[in-house]
């Protein structure tokens, strides 16, 4: 996760609460390509999109996030 995550204090919240899985953009598979028209402003990449345990949608962001941003996503998830 580190080097896909520089940040420490959020690669430990992603490694310790959540599963990373990543995707080949320019061959992607049907369910993630799913899970992307979900995100309304689906327009640049990166693509971050949570699921809950079953694949189901929950949130997502496209482009740059700012980490104070996301590291506060991923606390309101993992309480939820």
């Amino acid at each position: 996760m580190q080097g896909v995550v520089p940040r420490p204090d959020i690669a430990t919240v992603l490694q310790e609460g959540f599963v990373a899985l990543a995707s080949d953009a320019d061959d992607p598979e049907e369910p993630v390509l799913g899970l992307a028209d979900r995100l309304q402003d689906a327009t640049m990449l990166p693509f971050v999109i949570f699921t809950d345990a079953e694949g189901r949608f929950l949130e997502g962001s496209s482009g740059f996030v700012d980490p104070s941003a996301f590291r506060a996503t991923l606390g309101r998830l993992t309480e939820e």
